[in-house]
């Protein structure tokens, strides 16, 4: 018998395709994994300048005695909110707080302090709105919030929403 030892053009045209197809998928899920993570970062970004921002506007608002409603607006894009309130739980100083946006961030000043960002330069604030909710014993605001954040070919915009009931309306 004559055995010939090698491989022949089909075999390795054939194992170049199998290869190629393997490539293909490995390159395609790696690039599906890194799209992925890339949203979920956004996601994870735009969550945490959320939770931060509405947890500090919610504790200054249950704190507060009152809403200026003279130096605030209500009911628009952009919002601004002033509130009469103290310097904290420990120290019942009064002192004026307030929010608003400055630029495509929400931010805060403490009596004449200098201006403090609620959400970080990486998120853009599109939309802050806070309604007043006023009843015959106890005042309240809602706070409409929304934040955008984009990075590569991903985009992310989420809604918020918080109400909260002023120290001084229960």
């Amino acid at each position: 018998m004559n055995k010939k030892s090698g491989v022949s053009l089909i075999e390795t045209v054939i194992y170049v395709a199998i290869l190629a197809v393997l490539i293909v998928f490995t390159v395609n899920t790696i690039l599906t994994m890194s799209s992925v993570y890339a949203r979920a970062r956004l996601i994870r970004r735009v969550a945490f300048d959320s939770e931060t921002a509405l947890e500090r506007v919610t504790r200054e608002i249950r704190l507060a005695s009152s809403v200026d409603d003279g130096a605030s607006s209500f009911d628009v894009n952009p919002s601004r909110v002033v509130l009469n309130t103290i310097k904290s739980f420990e120290d019942p100083t009064p002192e004026i707080k307030e929010f608003y946006l400055s630029g495509s961030r929400l931010a805060f000043r403490e009596g004449a302090g200098a201006e403090k960002f609620l959400t970080s330069d990486d998120t853009d604030v599109s939309s802050f709105v806070v309604n007043k909710i006023q009843t015959q014993h106890s005042q309240a605001l809602k706070i409409t919030l929304i934040i955008e954040a984009s990075g590569g070919k991903n985009q992310i915009s989420r809604n918020f929403y918080q109400t909260a009931i002023l120290k001084g309306g229960y």
